[in-house]
């Protein structure tokens, strides 16, 4: 299995789906994250990661368009993503696939982030992402 050195976390514009994602990116240390705003992210952004988080909080986010088009023509096979939001199944729906293309090594279990009782949020959290990254 490929060491994981450099994480892209990929949100879209709402404030509570960017702070999902500094608090996945809290339990990924060592490793190098970079968390992008949708509507500043470019192609360039892919290739230097080795495991992708995407979230949004509803489906077809306006500012996922380029990450759309991005994804249907870039090989990233068998690289770990996982995929998260606030509540919306939908929303997931969307996420895995516009990953399919890309051939992401999705993990099968989404973050649905407010389906956890706050007291459990963080243990919960960190074992996902450590699940999605492939550590035990």
């Amino acid at each position: 299995m490929k060491t994981i050195r450099n994480v892209l976390i990929l949100v879209d514009e709402a404030d509570t789906i960017k702070e999902v994602g500094r608090q996945l990116a809290s339990y990924m240390a060592p490793v190098h994250v970079a968390i992008v705003d949708a509507a500043d992210f470019a192609a360039t952004d892919l290739l230097p990661a080795d495991a992708y988080f995407l979230g949004c909080q509803e489906p077809h986010p306006a500012r996922f368009c380029e990450v759309e088009r991005v994804l249907k023509g870039i090989n990233l096979a068998g690289r770990p993503c996982g995929l998260f939001t606030l509540s919306s199944k939908s929303a997931i729906e969307y996420l895995r696939s516009i990953s399919q293309d890309a051939e992401l090594a999705v993990f099968s279990e989404p973050l649905f982030f407010e389906s956890l009782k706050p007291v459990d949020r963080a243990p919960k959290v960190k074992a996902w992402v450590h699940a999605v990254l492939g550590r035990s």
